[in-house]
C-alpha cells in the first residue's frame, strides 16, 4: 500500500522560531536567550527539523531524549542538535534559562570553514554524542562568544556586518569543536570504541525501524554479532538493543495513531507489519494496550 504518511514531523527554522516573534527565515543565524517563565513552552512531542540548534544550559534543568538518548541537562552542559535527528523535550524546569544557537546548513556553509579544517566540524555529525560537558572557564568562554555574535548580528547598522558575523561564526565553531574534540579524547580511556558503535546503531535505527525490527539486522549492517550489539548498548545506555528498536516503532505507532483519519490497518502498513492482527498483538506487548484502547484513552489529544 503506497501511503503518503508523516510520521514524526520536520519542523522549519522558521516555524520553531515563530512563537519567539521572529520571522526572518532568509536570515540563517539566531541567537536566542529563553527563559522557562517567560517564553513559550518547546514542543513535547517527538519531531525534526531542517537546522542545527546549540545550546547551553545557564539555569536550571531540561531533559531532553535525542533519537531514543535520554540527556539531563544541567548548569554547565551543551546540546548540539543535528538536522533530522528525532527530539523531544521531556521536561523543562521552571527555572531554567537557555542561551541557544540557531543556523542553518547553507549558513554554516557561508562560514567557509577550510576544507583543511573539516574535521573542526565533526562534532556537527548525528553520529557523535550530542552532549558537551563544560568547565565553569569554558562555558564563559562560550556563552562571551555567543553574547558578541548576538551584538554583532543585531547591529545592522555597522560597516561589514556581514563579514564581522561570519567571522565569529566560525570562530564558535572551531571553539565549539576545540571542546569536543577534547572531551572525545578524554572520553578514549573509557572506551569510545564502544560509545561509537552505541552511536553508529542509533543512526541507523531511524534511518531502517520501518524495514528492520531484528537485533539480528543491525548487527549484519555493523558487521558484528547480535549478542556484542546487545551487549554494548547495555553497558552504554542500560537498555538493550531491542529495547531501543521497540521504543522507536512504538514511538512512531503512537505518532501515527495521533491521526485520527488514518485507520489502524493503514498504520499497520505504514510500518510494515503483515497485517494489524500482528501490529495490534506487537502495540499490546509494548504499550500495555491496544491500538484501539490508545485512541479511546485521550492520550492522542497530547501531541
Amino acid at each position: 500500500m503506497n501511503l503518503n504518511i508523516t510520521s514524526v514531523q520536520t519542523h522549519t527554522i522558521d516555524q520553531l522560531l515563530a512563537p519567539f516573534g521572529i520571522n526572518d527565515p532568509n536570515k540563517g543565524l539566531y541567537i536566542i536567550y529563553t527563559d522557562a517563565s517567560e517564553t513559550p513552552p518547546p514542543i513535547m512531542y517527538p519531531f525534526r527539523s531542517d537546522h542545527f540548534a546549540f545550546f547551553i544550559i545557564t539555569q536550571g534543568e531540561l531533559e531532553i531524549n535525542v533519537n531514543l538518548m535520554a540527556y539531563q541537562l544541567t548548569v554547565g552542559n551543551a546540546l548540539m542538535l543535528s538536522p533530522q535527528v528525532v527530539r523531544q523535550f521531556v521536561r523543562v524546569s521552571p527555572d531554567c534559562k537557555i542561551a541557544s544557537v540557531v543556523f542553518s546548513s547553507d549558513f554554516l556553509s557561508s562560514a567557509g570553514i577550510h576544507n583543511k579544517n573539516i574535521d573542526a566540524m565533526e562534532f556537527l555529525s548525528p553520529q557523535i554524542s550530542p552532549l558537551l560537558l563544560l568547565q565553569p572557564k569554558e562555558a564563559e568562554v562560550l556563552l562571551t562568544m555567543v553574547q558578541l555574535l548576538k551584538y554583532k548580528t543585531d547591529d545592522d547598522k555597522q560597516g561589514f556586518q556581514h563579514e564581522i558575523v561570519l567571522n565569529i561564526f566560525a570562530a564558535l565553531i572551531y571553539e565549539m569543536g576545540s571542546l569536543y574534540k577534547k572531551q572525545e579524547s578524554y572520553d578514549d580511556v573509557f572506551g569510545t570504541r564502544k560509545e561509537e558503535l552505541t552511536f553508529r546503531f542509533l543512526k541507523l535505527l531511524p534511518q531502517h525501524y520501518r524495514e528492520q525490527r531484528s537485533v539480528l539486522a543491525y548487527a549484519a549492517m555493523l558487521n558484528i554479532t547480535p549478542k556484542y550489539l546487545s551487549q554494548t548498548i547495555k553497558e552504554i545506555t542500560g537498555k538493550t538493543a531491542g529495547e531501543f528498536i521497540d521504543e522507536m516503532v512504538l514511538m512512531e505507532a503512537k505518532i501515527l495513531l495521533n491521526d485520527l483519519s488514518l485507520t489502524i490497518g493503514q498504520v499497520a502498513s505504514y510500518l510494515n507489519f503483515s497485517d494489524q492482527f500482528f501490529f495490534s498483538k506487537y502495540f499490546k506487548k509494548q504499550a500495555g494496550i491496544s491500538p484501539s484502547q490508545y485512541r479511546k484513552s485521550g492520550d492522542t489529544g497530547k501531541r
